[in-house]
């Protein structure tokens, strides 16, 4: 079948939708990917907002015949592409072929996992007693166990972090309710589908296990399509690497408590073990309470006075209890598995604290409850290389990859260097669409800019009347700037924190003329169409910080190789992320409206041109009096 008469002006896609537009970038898309599975060439297609690139990498897949992993940074892409396109190409594309989608083992029930819970349940509340009479009902009828089909599961739920399949609790074959295992069963249909659609974090935990062991959960595969894969170099890095966490901690010492209570033992031997259980659970939380204080999202540890006895009396204690039930004479599966976890923590808390190896970033993360420890890549290219092209045909896309029509940020930060690059245009007529408004500002770094946002801003929400979202590059700017309009607008304003992040998008889509303030997720993955959102300002050129440990890393690694960190690193990854900030605006042919970036080193700086010509060919306007809104 050719992929011309598909995707063309009298193609089968055009009398089966209603509303097809026929769109030249969608079919040279295509015909790339197409290509690029045929030849066994590595792609990467920068695809304008409105390509249609879902359909234009699902097709040649599908024609293929090949096993394909499309893996996606969102689940909300995944399940649109499985639950709308998939079954749109099923009805209109004329061709038989399977498909599955898999998500991370989180989000599954494990029925062993489930047993030992009810045997010694713990609940936080009386809401989760009551949730698990709701997740029993469900357990009589759910032929997947994905929590998505509990709607009124919190998202933070500590009664299903107990009961959810984890790596760390699986012994695959020899659990006792293997047969009843929904991870297992979503394999097997894996194997026999030719489409399996998973998310980035799915996809490189498996790939990481996979140079671990060789056993991953994903069957093998013949290409790997990313979308959304201005992501991927984020997430590999944090899989190829470790982490350990105060949750982690505490997930284990209840799992061993558990396994006490139904082992074996005299009732002395596991009053012994719950005396060095609870000291242990004591020594962590006194561990973990060091980093309570820390204030940034991220941090190195290098930069924190760690207290070095605290640490090294937390992992004597983890290898002695692992001896201990290591050395039982009646050991069971399960308590074999325990013991395997505690010497495994006991080695990545080593390796973390001891900060020695140069391949690695050493950070930490203070989230909510959570305290997270890990070391990630520096880079991984190589890895990509090893692990992933040379087994493999793999396709990238995304709205943002490429900083002024140069791909080789992107090539360079995913060791893609024999990869075909394509750029498409967006088909929207941004020369009517849309303006690009450049006002003049103070410096972004001077006590007068915040002023001057309010101000500038608030003439251009009046103008627009509400319907703008407002991204910051740091909470302190949303929040200063949100107090000094506080009581000048008219409008509805909604403001990052308020609500999660889902029901703020509702009220902003619903509440016509509203004024959503938000920073660090918004930037990306939020798609309003229609008059709701006709503006969308930016305070300034979202530069990652320079203190970030991930970033100092990575500039340092840069700098070590002779390369310039500031142009080779940091403007590229600035422009991708403008770019995908500035992307929220117009999402569909219909949709008009203004992007304003209040940043003066646009013009003022040598850089600047780098931001300037990547942004939407859209009229650039200086004067606030030549926007000319109706």
């Amino acid at each position: 079948m050719e992929i011309s008469n598909l995707f063309g002006p009298d193609g089968v896609l055009a009398g089966s939708l209603d509303d097809y537009e026929y769109r030249p970038e969608q079919l040279k898309m295509a015909e790339a990917v197409a290509a690029s599975i045929d030849s066994a060439q590595n792609l990467v297609v920068e695809a304008g907002t409105g390509t249609g690139k879902t359909l234009a990498y699902l097709v040649p897949a599908i024609l293929s015949r090949r096993q394909v992993v499309v893996s996606t940074g969102t689940k909300n892409l995944q399940e649109q592409i499985f639950f709308k396109d998939i079954p749109f190409l099923r009805k209109h594309l004329g061709v038989k072929f399977s498909a599955v989608m898999m998500k991370g083992r989180s989000n599954y029930l494990c029925p062993l996992r489930m047993q030992k819970f009810t045997q010694r349940p713990i609940f936080r509340d009386g809401r989760e007693a009551k949730m698990l009479d709701e997740i029993f009902r469900w357990m009589k009828v759910t032929k997947t166990g994905d929590r998505s089909e509990l709607a009124d599961l919190p998202e933070d739920s500590q009664l299903w972090n107990q009961i959810c399949s984890n790596p760390d609790f699986c012994g695959s074959q020899k659990c006792p309710r293997a047969t009843e295992c929904y991870i297992g069963a979503l394999r097997k249909e894996a194997e026999a589908s030719q489409i399996i659609v998973v998310n980035h974090h799915l996809f490189f935990a498996d790939l990481a296990i996979r140079g671990r062991s060789g056993n991953g959960v994903l069957p093998d595969y013949e290409v790997a399509i990313f979308d959304e894969a201005h992501q991927v170099e984020e997430i590999a890095s944090n899989y190829f690497g470790f982490s350990v966490s105060n949750f982690r901690f505490e997930e284990l010492v209840r799992d061993a408590v558990r396994e006490l209570d139904q082992s074996p033992l005299t009732p002395a031997e596991k009053q012994e073990f719950t005396r060095d259980l609870d000291n242990l659970d004591t020594r962590s939380k006194s561990f973990f309470h060091a980093f309570e204080t820390e204030r940034e999202r991220r941090f190195g540890l290098a930069n924190i006075d760690m207290e070095p006895e605290a640490a090294d009396i937390l992992v004597s204690s983890l290898s002695a209890i692992e001896e201990k039930f290591s050395g039982l004479e009646a050991l069971t599966d399960e308590i074999r598995n325990i013991a395997h976890r505690f010497r495994t923590i006991a080695e990545d808390l080593k390796a973390i604290l001891k900060m020695d190896d140069k391949e690695y970033i050493f950070w930490g993360e203070v989230r909510g409850r959570g305290i997270f420890l890990n070391a990630s890549s520096i880079e991984v290219s190589d890895i990509m290389k090893g692990h992933l092209y040379s087994k493999s045909i793999s396709v990238f896309t995304s709205a943002t990859l490429a900083s002024a029509g140069d791909f080789s940020y992107i090539v360079s930060r995913l060791g893609l260097d024999d990869a075909e690059t394509l750029a498409l245009a967006t088909p929207f007529d941004y020369a009517s669409q849309a303006k690009v408004y450049l006002p003049d500002m103070p410096d972004p770094n001077s006590k007068e800019f915040l002023e001057a946002l309010a101000d500038e801003s608030l003439r251009l929400i009046q103008l627009v009347k509400g319907r703008t979202l407002f991204l910051f590059t740091s909470f302190k700017n949303m929040r200063e700037t949100r107090k000094r309009l506080h009581g000048k607008m008219e409008y509805t304003v909604l403001m990052q924190g308020d609500a999660p992040k889902h029901l703020l998008l509702e009220e902003f889509k619903l509440d016509v003329g509203s004024v959503l303030f938000a920073t660090s997720s918004f930037w990306q993955g939020v798609d309003v169409r229609g008059e709701a959102l006709s503006c969308v300002i930016i305070d300034r050129l979202p530069f990652a910080s320079p203190g970030d440990p991930i970033m100092a890393a990575r500039i340092d690694r840069v700098r070590e190789k002779g390369g310039n960190p500031f142009i080779d690193y940091q403007v590229p990854y600035a422009v991708l992320a403008l770019k995908q900030g500035l992307g929220r605006l117009i999402r569909h042919r219909n949709d008009k409206g203004i992007m304003m970036i209040a940043d003066n080193r646009m013009v003022t700086k040598s850089y600047g041109k780098s931001f300037i010509d990547s942004l939407p060919p859209a009229p650039l306007v200086r004067k606030f009096e030549s926007l000319d809104w109706k």
